[in-house]
């Protein structure tokens, strides 16, 4: 029997019978929520991040979903690995929309945002969003442009 035909036997014996304990390779998750800016309008070029905590790589996307699900009617999806992750949106010319603040702000996902974004809430920390295998996690809205 010729080398090419027995790895060609074991390939298909492993597809049938995979080995035990053997684990699939974690299905990506998705993060989603609403946009806002405070503004009569969302900025176009508005860009939403999600950056691992674990290994810093980021996942962004300037696409805007409009739907009446979000408040405001837009929103945005990530597709990430799981992980747990800090998720924020940017304008990456602030100074086009009359805004003072730097090109590296980030309205974050956060504490101030769960809170309702009222004088009684004090934090802007930003929240950590746990994304499991093929779970969507809904309600992660980068909001707080007020810190």
């Amino acid at each position: 029997m010729n080398i090419l035909r027995l790895l060609l036997i074991l390939g298909v014996g492993l597809l049938l019978h995979p080995i035990p304990g053997a684990a699939a390779a974690p299905q990506p998750g998705v993060i989603e929520g609403a946009l806002s800016y405070p503004s009569e309008f969302i900025p176009p070029d508005m860009t939403i991040c999600a950056e691992n905590l674990a290994t810093k790589q980021l996942h962004c996307t300037n696409k805007h979903l409009k739907a009446k699900k979000y408040q405001y009617k837009v929103g945005y999806k990530l597709t990430v690995p799981p992980g747990d992750y800090h998720v924020y949106a940017y304008l990456p010319d602030p100074a086009r929309y009359g805004a003072e603040y730097s090109k590296d702000y980030r309205a974050y996902y956060s504490e101030y945002v769960k809170c309702g974004m009222t004088e009684k809430c004090p934090s802007h920390a930003p929240i950590v969003v746990k994304v499991k295998s093929g779970e969507t996690v809904s309600g992660i809205d980068p909001q707080d442009w007020y810190k």
